[in-house]
């Protein structure tokens, strides 16, 4: 299950929420599954969801373009959620506009930037709809992904919806992980494997969440 799939069992229809938001017309299309919509009155976006092969892995351009939404409706919800709590919080990402980027200009900054008491980092955030990290005990990571938030020191922030949980990991670089050449749910790229315990996975408490930013900050 990815993100379209969770997210629209979680909160029904997405594109009436992608309205509210004032997304663009071409995300919402996307949302809708209306390829012929996005092909007649959205070009660019059509192209550019055709170019992003390396991201989609095994998906199809549609399926990775509602993923890719999905995702975005969750962190716009995140940040609300974590602005109520006390934090500054705003979108990072070249894809901060909400529209789909061709390949070559998806983002490499962090999802989101908080801020508190002056203080300031990246926020990098992923989310599990299976309930696999419970499972297995592993997150796993693009290597990309991965070595920009080691590089840019930014925090991780893995939200678990299947079971309502939440890890938040400081400093990446001293997190136990283990480097994959080729790994298989990623289309056989290379990743990271992050090593998780039950005690990781804290109840899922946007409250909590952003008293333990604010600590890491300050």
């Amino acid at each position: 299950m990815g993100a379209y799939s969770g997210m629209s069992q979680l909160l029904g229809d997405l594109v009436p929420i992608a309205k509210k938001l004032n997304y663009p017309e071409s995300s919402i299309a996307v949302l809708k599954g209306d390829m012929q919509e996005l092909q007649d009155k959205h070009p660019q976006t059509y192209s550019n969801l055709l170019s992003c092969r390396h991201n989609r892995d095994r998906r199809s351009p549609l399926e990775y373009g509602q993923d890719l939404v999905a995702s975005w409706l969750f962190e716009d919800y995140l940040m609300k959620e974590l602005s109520e709590a006390g934090l500054s919080i705003s979108g990072a990402g070249a894809d901060k506009n909400r529209e789909i980027l061709p390949n070559v200009k998806v983002s490499s900054s962090s999802d989101c930037e908080v801020t508190y008491k002056g203080k300031s980092k990246g926020l990098e955030i992923m989310n599990d709809y299976t309930g696999w990290w419970r499972k297995t005990h592993h997150i796993d990571l693009r290597d990309q992904k991965y070595s920009k938030i080691v590089r840019t020191e930014s925090m991780f922030l893995g939200v678990s919806n299947s079971d309502n949980t939440y890890v938040l990991i400081k400093k990446m670089a001293n997190f136990p992980s283990k480097f994959i050449q080729a790994h298989a749910p990623y289309g056989f790229k290379p990743a990271y494997q992050l090593t998780i315990t039950d005690e990781d996975l804290k109840p899922l408490d946007f409250k909590a969440i952003a008293t333990q930013i604010k600590g890491y900050l300050v």
